[in-house]
């Protein structure tokens, strides 16, 4: 598909003012001349993950959340926003960047199956988060070819080229060119990564005398230093345990020389609120390694270290390499803010790693750790869109991942509904939620100072989705092959050639039609085969006899929410509260599952819903109504004078907010 004509015409106009504009010299203010001119505008698009108003407003204590509470309540607002549908953070992102929904920019779930169909079977996954299986045009090479400087600070479906249909020549070429001019500056980590958060401690790294090392005279001990080394990606840290009198500190360094090393002193958990101090205080500088195609910043924090040496904890974030369409700029940007952190230690956290959790019957020593690794999350991600910001451009796009993370792992034992519901567990960490979620207030406000004073620049707030409690599993493929419609093979895996429906992330039912490689279903057969998956899914049991399923929807044709498309479903569905999703056959099809929170539900749901706000000196306080976060992207456009991107099937709301 190609541009239509007045889209074609709009570019061409577009760059043709930008080339005029840069030709003529600036006008000065003179008698028939007002010194005021009309702002400059700008903007910038962030979305903060699973962000849902409703459950800020009933969950988080107001005194955690006053930055967002004063966006909802004087800024201009949406009354919600419908996600991409399933409401997966992959496919509701493509949607914000995109302004269209999954059925047109190809992104459908987190995982999906890769294009073209003749060549993958359905069975077969590749990450909805990767450049690659975007079909539409993201909001950063509108914005660049239409002469506008732009930097993309962490977005999905970047840096890379979008995987455009081979007949987008036009749209291939003109994204090609986008991304290789200089006012264009994507950045994102979020693909490479180089090692996970590790915690150390002496039962897996045995300190020992320090041995072969040179200049220890800089560390200036009283205390024989004693080693620790540990393997990171396809290195090695070496440590230095150390002090005055007794053992207070550990030095780190990528080689046996201490004069190269960075440190930091032992600390017990932050117990206290943030409030005016530093954001993780207690963390060392980092300590840059330079790596084929890119660079990681090794830093640690040392939670706990005996006088003697004997036992400790050291806490080191994991490494990432971010990744830029100019590679120069991305080493730039991770010196400038010395370097960058995509998540909390959420899986440490989760298998003790941080020491006892609060479920397993800890005083909440492991979740003040976690939480500083959230500070330092935030903190890195603050610097980040400050460089950002100061590199003048009229569109920047950002991302912030910690409620989603958190929520993840801590919304389903605040939920009261939940079997597994305690009080006294559910107090403790409710103050655990609100101090994170004082994290992504902290976020949002330092975006907001980002552009107080500049009457042309707006700040438009939005996210992928929100969250609902779960403490049970669904296994639609479980369901399928109990119907004889789905055969594994013995590793338990899907077989392709005899399955003829396939559930790809446990979000939607995919018929197995004869234009998938090793696909077995004619066309005329397919809705025999949807009427089976329906039948089959609506029959799972919980342990109550109560179904699992309590609605469907078939898909054919457009669809307005999204549904559908090359890799997304022809069959839909909601369950039960309280049911997470997968894609396993390992377990029965419905039973108990782990306690947390989940999304990819109907994005209909209320529960599901995100927000759509903008902020700024010329938006006023107000609610515009619903929206969708395909809006998102044809509103910013508007606020910047430049066409929607090209495959936008969204509307502007920017008149709505402004008026």
């Amino acid at each position: 598909m190609t541009p239509s004509a007045p889209l074609r015409l709009a570019r061409v106009l577009s760059g043709i003012l930008l080339i005029l504009g840069a030709c003529v010299p600036p006008r000065q203010a003179g008698p028939d001349l007002p010194a005021s001119q009309p702002p400059h505008h700008r903007a910038i698009l962030v979305s903060f993950d699973a962000l849902n108003e409703r459950r800020l407003r009933e969950t988080i204590p107001a005194a955690a959340v006053p930055a967002l509470r004063s966006l909802f309540d004087a800024g201009a607002c949406a009354d919600h926003a419908v996600p991409a549908w399933p409401s997966k953070t992959a496919a509701s992102h493509a949607s914000l960047w995109t302004g269209a929904y999954g059925d047109v920019n190809g992104i459908a779930a987190n995982t999906q199956p890769p294009l073209p169909r003749a060549r993958h079977a359905i069975t077969e996954r590749v990450s909805g988060y990767a450049a690659a299986q975007l079909r539409a045009e993201p909001l950063w090479i509108t914005a660049a070819l239409a002469g506008r400087r732009v930097v993309a600070h962490q977005p999905t479906q970047a840096p890379g080229l979008p995987g455009y249909e081979p007949e987008r020549t036009d749209a291939g070429r003109d994204a090609r060119s986008a991304l290789a001019r200089p006012e264009l500056i994507a950045l994102n980590g979020y693909n490479r990564h180089y090692a996970p958060d590790l915690a150390i401690t002496e039962r897996g790294s045995r300190p020992h005398a320090a041995a072969g090392w040179a200049n220890l005279d800089a560390l200036g001990s009283g205390v024989e230093p004693r080693e620790v080394t540990w393997a990171v990606g396809s290195d090695s840290v070496f440590a230095l345990l150390h002090g005055h009198t007794s053992y207070t500190h550990v030095l780190v360094a990528w080689s046996r020389d201490a004069s190269r090393g960075v440190g930091t002193r032992v600390a017990p958990a932050e117990r206290g609120p943030v409030g005016e101090r530093p954001l993780a205080r207690h963390f060392s500088d980092p300590l840059p390694k330079d790596l084929p195609g890119g660079r990681v910043y090794l830093r640690v924090r040392l939670f706990a270290l005996s006088p003697d040496g004997s036992r400790f904890l050291i806490f080191q974030p994991a490494l990432s390499v971010v990744e830029s369409n100019h590679p120069e700029q991305a080493v730039r940007y991770g010196d400038a803010i010395g370097g960058w952190v995509g998540n909390g230690a959420q899986d440490l956290l989760r298998d003790g790693g941080l020491g006892p959790t609060l479920p397993s019957g800890g005083d909440g020593e492991a979740e003040l750790r976690y939480l500083e690794s959230l500070e330092l999350v935030t903190r890195q991600f603050m610097r980040g869109a400050a460089w950002a910001w100061a590199r003048n451009p009229d569109l920047m796009l950002d991302y912030f991942p910690m409620a989603d993370e958190t929520d993840h792992m801590w919304f389903g034992f605040v939920a009261p509904e939940s079997p597994a519901y305690r009080a006294g567990l559910a107090s403790a960490i409710q103050g655990m939620r609100a101090r994170a979620w004082d994290l992504v207030d902290r976020r949002f406000a330092g975006l907001r100072r980002l552009v107080e004073g500049d009457s042309g620049a707006v700040l438009f707030v939005s996210g992928d989705h929100g969250m609902r409690p779960t403490w049970r599993v669904f296994r639609p493929n479980v369901a399928l092959a109990e119907a004889g419609l789905l055969a594994a093979d013995d590793a338990g895996r899907a077989e392709p050639r005899r399955t003829r429906a396939y559930s790809p992330d446990g979000l939607y039912v995919m018929v197995n039609t004869t234009d998938w490689k090793d696909g077995i279903v004619p066309p005329d057969s397919v809705d025999i085969v949807i009427a089976s998956a329906e039948r089959a899914l609506r029959a799972v049991q919980g342990a109550d006899g109560a179904p699992v399923v309590t609605r469907t929807w078939r898909v054919t044709g457009t669809d307005s929410l999204g549904r559908g498309g090359p890799v997304g479903g022809q069959l839909y569905y909601e369950t039960r509260d309280g049911y997470a999703w997968t894609r396993g056959l390992d377990g029965p099809a419905a039973g108990p599952g782990r306690i947390g929170a989940d999304h990819g539900y109907p994005s209909i749901s209320p529960d599901m819903y995100t927000v759509l706000c903008a902020a700024g000196d010329a938006v006023g306080s107000r609610r515009i109504g619903p929206a969708r976060t395909i809006d998102a992207a044809p509103t910013v456009s508007d606020w910047l004078r430049i066409p929607a991107p090209r495959d936008s099937r969204g509307r502007s709301l920017l008149g709505g907010m402004t008026e």
